[in-house]
């Protein structure tokens, strides 16, 4: 904790992570949109597909694993799990991967055991696994615990090359998931166990962050993609929400990454996250500093004056689009800078001069890109 700062922890933060997404600051208009996208999730039984656009900067992956946050705080009702586009796929089997690997083992052996118990019988013989009865003994040994064997069997789960005749011998497996109709196959068996026998029905989402880099991939490549989440979404009717996110200038340009089936199937309505103003600028600096009071404070603005707040999102304003990133950058930045000049105890108000005397620093403009390449 910061006492001294009157925060309980350090509020500007650059990356993303899971801890800092419960954390949701201003942008009135998306939180709406994502209230109502979390609501119909819940209430629509059918599967669905919804866009997300973010211009550069503006939060996308934060607001994913906020999505994400909220999703886990359904009660069940919504099993959310967060991947990321790989940068170089060669087919569907990678985006398969990602996903894959980032589903809740521990929840899904649970259900194993679920499906057994009405079943009566053998659990591989259960509708669910007609088409990938390997999945079964794979759950089963990750369920054991048996590090050797969990990790083989993550492995083949994952799709992942190089297990021998011997490792697929000591999961019970007589075949490795190596093309894109295996893989399909394997992820709607996961899918429907994640979901079976929930009452009410509940949900798989999945979020695909950094899915315009479907852009930079070879058509072979990305007709294979669009195909292969096709055949998924249409084998799984219900039970499953898929929420891919796209990070460019132009929301347009959202049409031209998704196949005409995948954008006739995908909601109508976008959440989109675009540039602020100054006005909301100050709103989303004084929700993000109200949430990590240690106690109420009537100095909105404290550790810095409203003078201060506003000086530094005038400066960026008068170069560069203000967006969250760029607000976490600048104000991070001024923050540790006074705190090393004055002292890490010192509990004074940064003023609007000091700002300006920070803001000089050349390094600071360096480190201030609108986009990492490859990434958002």
């Amino acid at each position: 904790m910061y006492e001294h700062l009157n925060l309980k922890a350090w509020p500007f933060q650059v990356v993303p992570d899971a801890q800092f997404a419960t954390i949701w600051a201003g942008r009135r208009k998306s939180k709406e949109q994502l209230s109502r996208l979390l609501w119909k999730m819940q209430f629509a039984p059918k599967s669905s597909i919804h866009l997300l656009w973010a211009n550069f900067g503006m939060g996308k992956t934060h607001t994913l694993l906020h999505l994400q946050h909220l999703a886990n705080q359904t009660k069940g009702k919504l099993i959310p799990v967060y991947a990321v586009m790989p940068k170089k796929a060669t087919g569907f089997l990678d985006l398969y991967r990602a996903i894959v690997t980032e589903l809740p083992y521990d929840f899904l052996g649970e259900q194993l055991i679920k499906v057994g118990n009405s079943a009566g019988g053998s659990v591989a013989q259960h509708p669910i696994f007609r088409k990938s009865p390997g999945v079964v003994n794979a759950l089963l040994k990750i369920r054991a615990h048996d590090m050797v064997l969990e990790t083989i069997a993550r492995q083949w789960l994952a799709g992942q090359p190089g297990l021998s005749n011997s490792d697929r011998k000591a999961l019970g497996v007589t075949y490795a998931i190596r093309t894109a109709d295996q893989a399909i196959s394997a992820l709607t068996a996961l899918t429907l166990l994640a979901t079976f026998g929930s009452n009410p029905p509940s949900k798989l989402v999945i979020m695909v962050d950094e899915f315009q880099r479907i852009g930079e991939l070879r058509e072979s490549v990305r007709q294979e993609l669009s195909s292969g989440i096709h055949t998924y979404y249409n084998d799984n009717p219900n039970g499953m929400d898929l929420a891919l996110s796209f990070s460019f200038g132009r929301r347009d340009n959202v049409a031209f990454m998704l196949s005409n089936e995948l954008r006739s199937r995908a909601e109508p309505e976008t959440i989109s996250l675009d540039v602020l103003t100054e006005s909301e600028g100050e709103e989303f600096v004084r929700d993000l500093l109200d949430q990590f009071r240690i106690t109420p404070d009537e100095r909105w603005a404290f550790p810095f004056t409203p003078e201060a707040v506003r000086a530094i999102i005038f400066h960026v304003r008068k170069t560069k689009p203000i967006t969250p990133r760029r607000l976490m950058l600048y104000f991070n930045h001024v923050l540790l800078e006074s705190q090393y000049a004055r002292g890490v105890n010192d509990s004074g108000q940064v003023s609007a001069e000091e700002v300006k005397k920070y803001l000089a620093n050349p390094q600071l403009g360096a480190m201030d890109t609108d986009e990492p390449p490859g990434d958002s």
